[in-house]
């Protein structure tokens, strides 16, 4: 019964340990997407130009 119980506190404590990494993965993009979400919003106003001035660097 002890090693149901160690076995279930490490699932949950490892379950726990991942939704916390993939939470701070996705609020360290968060700034990248209103961007390239604004990006698209006003390229989709002017019509959808694809000569923009884009002062973004490429990766």
């Amino acid at each position: 019964m002890e090693h149901a119980a160690t076995s279930s506190a490490l699932a949950i404590f490892g379950f726990l340990g991942l939704v916390i990494t993939l939470a701070a993965a996705l609020l360290r993009q968060l700034p990248d997407l209103f961007s390239a979400w604004r990006e698209a919003r006003s390229a989709l106003r002017r019509g959808g130009d694809s000569d923009s001035n884009d002062s973004t660097p490429a990766i």
